[in-house]
């Protein structure tokens, strides 16, 4: 009889904990819908900013990279252009030197 008696505190007080924390989440829930429905909303600032998407960013850099590139590949041409014209330079004047050097013997 006694261990019966246990068991139905045991059960009643759980039963007492289980329905004391649904009105709480019931009052809570309350609370935070008067809270919102007293909230007054505003607009937003005129200097609201929107940050820019990563895959914007993203898509910023490569083409970035590629005008860095084709830029890399722009001042090669120029380069291999001025040593094909110093070697033309040069043939020239080994050119001369050599008929020089055949005049004086």
């Amino acid at each position: 009889r006694v261990d019966q008696l246990k068991y139905d505190v045991q059960h009643l007080q759980t039963a007492l904990r289980n329905f004391q924390h649904r009105r709480y989440m019931r009052e809570q829930q309350e609370r935070q819908r008067e809270e919102l429905l007293a909230r007054t909303f505003t607009t937003n600032d005129s200097d609201t900013t929107i940050p820019i998407d990563e895959t914007l960013q993203f898509n910023e850099s490569l083409q970035n990279a590629h005008r860095g590139m084709d830029d890399l590949i722009g001042s090669g041409t120029n380069i291999l252009q001025g040593l094909r014209d110093q070697r033309v330079t040069l043939k020239g004047t080994h050119k001369k030197i050599l008929d020089v050097a055949n005049m004086l013997g």
